[in-house]
């Protein structure tokens, strides 16, 4: 009978143990972005003002036709108004990826060279930084901050720092590809891999 009662209380022991393992790693599991629309129009009088990384997703998937009851615009006007965040730690002191960790992934804003998806409005980063970009996918194309500036897109004064942009081809920290538009004062203290 002794037998019968060790056995269960051996098996909720180990299923407890099990347990205690597992809860830390799940606690870590990746964090999420809720878009948030920034205050602004996104006209030349009136800007998108973007201040946090939920503002910075919120614009990205308005500029790549991604927001559920708002058009696609890729002419949007924007300007920065802080430093963002997306993720912090992406790089270590040497400039490569940290290993180990779930990073948000970034989708580039204007996300091809066709006329209907290259970002064509201006965004100005008023000598902020956006930092803790991710993408590592090497069957991409058009990677960077933004994935394509096409003609009369403007992207001035801001910097792109601890991020990480691996890809197939056409990629850059501030810029993937430029057909004909304009980029000022822009800078990228980054890891770019291709």
């Amino acid at each position: 009978m002794k037998k019968n009662f060790v056995k269960p209380r051996w098996l909720f022991t180990m299923l407890l143990f099990v347990t205690t393992m597992i809860m830390p790693t799940m606690m870590l599991a990746k964090e999420s972005i809720t878009p948030t629309r920034p205050e602004g129009e996104g006209t030349v009088e009136n800007p998108y003002q973007i201040g946090t990384r939920e503002e910075l997703y919120w614009f990205a998937r308005l500029v790549n036709g991604k927001l559920e009851n708002e058009k696609k615009n890729t002419s949007a006007n924007a300007i920065l108004t802080d430093d963002i965040i997306v993720n912090t730690g992406v790089l270590d002191a040497n400039k490569n990826l940290v290993s180990g960790k779930d990073f948000i992934p970034w989708t580039p804003i204007g996300k091809s060279v066709s006329d209907a998806d290259a970002y064509t409005g201006t965004f100005d980063g008023k000598g902020y930084t956006i930092s803790g970009l991710y993408i590592d996918k090497t069957s991409s194309y058009y990677v960077g901050l933004f994935g394509c500036i096409g003609a009369n897109g403007k992207i001035s004064n801001v910097g792109v720092l601890d991020s990480y942009f691996q890809f197939r081809a056409l990629g850059g920290g501030v810029c993937g590809m430029n057909k004909n538009g304009e980029l000022q004062n822009c800078s990228n203290s980054s890891t770019v891999i291709c």
